[in-house]
């Protein structure tokens, strides 16, 4: 999920603000974001512009979703360009995880997350709910039940080349937390 260079790509966000207020909102959410949303994305902000910068899987995403609707539900005026986000020609919304586009639409609803949920229940080797558990978790930046999902998928499928992605990807960040963890400790 990196840009045609390599490098990881830029998520920007760009303020239409009315008022000094909201300029302390923003902040105020942003702070509340770093604390809740685990990410190894690099997030700038200068004037009225956010650029969040990673891979996707780094928790990039999740954090600049949560971000972008708490945003909203304040009320803040915003503009997005995501690399990862996309509007199909049925004007769907679709979202880059790994190497495939999903609809938004079945990352954030509940109901559909607690179906595949039941399906799980019913049938632990449902392959399908089991990549659509995970692929939902990452999206929200549940990394650790994310990587649950993958895993008990790779064990029902272990040749799928996505499955084997996600996991690689997740496990690579996880390990990257880790070690920052254990660095800010010492």
């Amino acid at each position: 999920m990196t840009g045609t260079s390599g490098n990881p790509t830029t998520c920007r966000i760009n303020f239409q603000l009315r008022h000094a207020g909201e300029r302390k909102t923003i902040a105020y959410y942003l702070d509340l974001t770093r604390e809740r949303i685990p990410t190894w994305a690099g997030i700038n902000l200068g004037g009225n512009d956010l650029a969040i910068q990673g891979q996707g899987y780094d928790g990039r995403c999740a954090f600049c979703r949560y971000f972008r609707k708490a945003l909203k539900n304040r009320g803040i005026r915003f503009s997005c360009t995501c690399p990862f986000e996309i509007q199909d020609n049925t004007c769907t919304w679709r979202v880059k995880i790994g190497s495939v586009f999903f609809d938004q639409d079945l990352l954030e609803d509940e109901e559909k997350y607690l179906t595949y949920l039941r399906r799980v229940e019913n049938d632990p080797r449902d392959l399908e709910a089991r990549l659509a558990l995970g692929v939902i978790h990452e999206y929200h930046g549940r990394f650790a039940p994310a990587l649950a999902s993958y895993w008990a998928a790779h064990d029902l499928d272990p040749d799928d080349a996505f499955i084997k992605e996600r996991l690689q990807d997740l496990l690579s960040l996880l390990q990257q937390l880790l070690l920052a963890s254990e660095q800010q400790k010492s």
